[in-house]
């Protein structure tokens, strides 16, 4: 009788014992936003009861415990996070919340008064495109080989996207290099990461490796853990000779102060210091240059060049991105000028008329074609300010070849604007470079087709010229007014247009004066060279040929235009070195095979009045065009 008792009695008390727990309910807290590598805190702060345990597990593979706790996730996504609290007495209670982790981009990773950055935002999507293009641009073998020295020092592939996440790093994230102004000598390296015990792991065994890559090759580094100012922890490393090294690791991102003399922390300070959305992301420089250049497969960034580089007190701020493709690369790039800006800018390139088609004035072969639209004085006093050497060495050589001066004669009759097409002899140029013949250079031809606003001064000037040098040849070919104006020398007015020839005709001997009672002697035909093909024009012209292969933009107002035939150089260069054979030959075949994948390149400038926006194109051959 007792023990029917005891049971009921027994079970009571416990069902009162247990409704006696104190149960807290989970709170995860609301749904929210986060960027990638950046800590989340959870939880709240009420205390459970004592034997009581709270489990977070934050839907990446992960879990923690605590009431109040803070993650990071390693990567963009959409994670569910679910908090559980299990009682003494067994009984568990969940809650859910959901954090979006949005990608942090590369920027963001970087600080914002760098002097200097070059970012890969995804150098691990496109390696065998990375390594076709640095074949082409004969980059392949240096491009294989800085990729086996790290990835031997490193101890995994480094191109391989699937061995650096074993690894620890992301591919998703991106590498940078920059420079800081607190240590302009400095280079520092961030690299992001999907495990900072893996990736630490790697970067300790490249720095320590007696083989080393690169800015790491003076290993190994004896290394040892240390703190910043602010209480991250870092590694610093040196090695035999003295040099520095460091590495800090901050959200999801591995940062390597390379090889230097200086202390590596304060290279690394302005790292431990970068909030989690800003760096240089935030930087207003920085947001202009990105509306102009956009994204590409590798982004470069500069606030001004060095104080030592040419042009350094000319050229501010500047940036360009490049976009990989298997048939062309192209380069976006963007600059301001400090000392020309605004309505000033746009009025310098501002020509007088509308520009016309230079280029169908001018035969076709052309080696490069070059077309410069702007106002004539106003380009002629900035190329005097920024470069007074080069506009004097222009300036002389114009003098000495034609008789003409720049300033007097030409800038005020010219329109603004000009075409320069380059008709290149090779055989001429690899005597010049054998140096058998230094002067045969000259056998190419610079033709300048320039139009005029008005051509009485400039024809004006050319009798003056022809009136000081008698022996020199006149003559009116096909409408055109033509003058012989030096040795190698020569110039025609035809309509609207002057065309200046240097080059590509051999001095010619003056008439001789005629003996008293004698008629002078008769005059021989006048070489007027590649002249001829402009002035009594027959078969394709220039213009037609680009036509024809896809390059336009010359007629825009204000913009300038650069375009080079490589694969045509190239070729003739090949051909002219067979011919002379012996060390000539094997060094353009040795040359052409190296250059035998490049089409030809073109380079576009629009001047605003915010800065300068070009583009560069280079154009590839297809492997069968290659291979004819």
């Amino acid at each position: 009788m007792r023990h029917r008792l005891c049971c009921p009695l027994l079970c009571s008390l416990f069902l009162l014992a247990s409704s006696c727990i104190k149960r807290v309910g989970p709170d995860p807290g609301a749904d929210r936003a986060a960027l990638a590598g950046i800590p989340v805190a959870f939880g709240q702060r009420e205390e459970v009861p004592e034997g009581s345990e709270v489990v977070w597990d934050f839907g990446d593979g992960t879990q923690a415990t605590g009431m109040q706790v803070s993650h990071a996730f390693p990567r963009a996504g959409v994670y569910t996070i679910v908090e559980t609290i299990r009682d003494k007495d067994g009984k568990a209670r969940t809650a859910r919340t959901h954090v979006v982790a949005a990608r942090r981009n590369l920027p963001m990773a970087v600080p914002g008064d760098v002097r200097a950055a070059l970012m890969l935002p995804e150098p691990w999507k496109k390696v065998a495109l990375h390594r076709e293009i640095a074949r082409k641009l004969s980059l392949g073998a240096f491009f294989d080989e800085v990729a086996r020295t790290v990835g031997d020092a490193a101890g995994f592939d480094a191109l391989d996207p699937k061995a650096a996440a074993d690894n620890g790093f992301d591919p998703d994230k991106g590498v940078a290099f920059f420079t800081v102004p607190q240590d302009p000598e400095a280079l520092v390296v961030a690299v992001g990461t999907l495990d900072d015990q893996k990736s630490l792991a790697a970067a300790r065994r490249l720095l320590t490796s007696p083989r080393g890559a690169g800015r790491f090759s003076a290993g190994p580094f004896q290394l040892e853990d240390s703190k910043l100012a602010g209480g991250s922890p870092v590694v610093l490393g040196q090695n035999q000779a003295g040099d520095k090294v460091a590495i800090v690791q901050r959200y999801g991102y591995l940062y390597i102060r390379t090889a230097g003399r200086s202390d590596p922390l304060i290279a690394l300070r302005g790292v431990g210091a970068i909030p989690s959305d800003k760096g240089l992301a935030a930087d207003p420089v920085f947001v202009n240059a990105s509306r102009h250049i956009g994204n590409g497969d590798a982004i470069f960034f500069s606030r001004s060049p060095d104080g030592q580089m040419r042009f350094s007190n000319e050229i501010g701020a500047s940036a360009f991105a490049i976009l990989e493709n298997p048939d062309i690369l192209q380069v976006r790039i963007w600059s301001q000028l400090k000392n020309l800006s605004g309505d000033q800018m746009v009025n310098a390139f501002k020509p007088s008329k509308e520009p016309p088609d230079l280029a169908a004035k001018l035969p076709s072969g052309a080696s490069s074609y070059a077309r410069f639209s702007g106002t004539p004085d106003a380009l002629w006093r900035e190329l005097s300010r920024t470069s007074p050497g080069d506009a004097t060495r222009l300036r002389d050589r114009i003098q000495e070849a034609t008789g003409l001066d720049v300033e007097k004669d030409l800038l005020p009759s010219s329109a603004g604007n000009v075409g320069i097409a380059v008709y290149l002899d090779a055989s001429s140029l690899i005597e010049a470079i054998m140096g058998e013949e230094v002067g045969s250079l000259d056998q190419s031809s610079f033709v300048v087709a320039a139009q005029l606003s008005n051509p009485q001064p400039v024809k004006a000037a050319l009798e003056r010229v022809m009136a000081a040098n008698p022996g020199n040849d006149r003559a009116e070919i096909n409408g055109a007014q033509y003058y012989r104006v030096g040795d190698g020398a020569q110039a025609a007015i035809k309509d609207d247009t002057l065309f200046l020839v240097i080059g590509g005709v051999p001095p010619q001997a003056p008439n001789k004066p005629a003996k008293r009672g004698k008629k002078p002697p008769p005059r021989g035909p006048i070489n007027l060279g590649i002249l001829t093909r402009v002035l009594q024009p027959s078969g394709t012209t220039l213009s037609q040929e680009l036509k024809r292969i896809g390059v336009q933009g010359f007629q825009v107002p204000g913009q300038q235009n650069i375009w080079v035939n490589v694969g045509g150089i190239v070729k003739s260069i090949e051909r002219a070195g067979t011919e002379q054979g012996g060390i000539a030959g094997a060094g353009t075949r040795l040359f052409a095979e190296r250059a035998a994948d490049l089409r030809d390149a073109l380079f576009e400038a629009r001047p605003g009045k915010d800065g300068v926006d070009a583009d560069l194109w280079i154009r590839f051959l297809s492997r069968k065009a290659a291979a004819r």
